[in-house]
């Protein structure tokens, strides 16, 4: 059995990719943030559910 190839886990075929600046990988990587970016998706997502139970 042959040993897979060993490449980088980084996509290189796209030269033109956009590269996020250092300023955006540490909003990005900021936990406070991302607890209230979670809070408010989940928020939204129950207003949703509750407002598609209504009774008729």
């Amino acid at each position: 059995m042959s040993e897979p190839a060993k490449t980088s886990p980084v996509i290189t075929a796209y030269k033109d990719a956009p590269v996020p600046t250092k300023a955006s990988l540490r909003w990005r990587r900021n936990i406070p943030l991302q607890l209230v970016k979670f809070a408010e998706f989940n928020g939204r997502l129950a207003m949703m559910v509750l407002k598609g139970h209504d009774d008729h």
